[in-house]
């Protein structure tokens, strides 16, 4: 199964590239497949979509539509959420 990863942020956000050194690691580490999508809430749709899951702050990651990670995700946390929604 495909987990599809979103990450909001801003440009001016100085957490954005810790929070991308993550998830590239863990892209690097696993043979899960993703699907994923860099959302810049100052964006006309990245706005509209950060609105549908109330992201108040960046960054924030989504996986599947479903769980939500604000600010620099621990490397466990997101493999654990990840899994989870492998077996899911």
């Amino acid at each position: 199964m495909t987990v599809k990863i979103e990450l909001y942020y801003s440009p001016i956000c100085p957490y954005r590239p810790e929070a991308k050194r993550v998830l590239l690691e863990i892209l690097e580490e696993t043979s899960q497949e993703f699907q994923v999508e860099e959302i810049n809430v100052f964006s006309p749709r990245g706005l509209e979509r950060a609105k549908t899951y109330g992201i108040l702050s960046v960054p924030t990651i989504i996986l599947n539509s479903k769980h939500k990670i604000v600010g620099i995700p621990e490397k466990e946390d997101l493999l654990r959420k990840i899994k989870t929604e492998n077996n899911a």
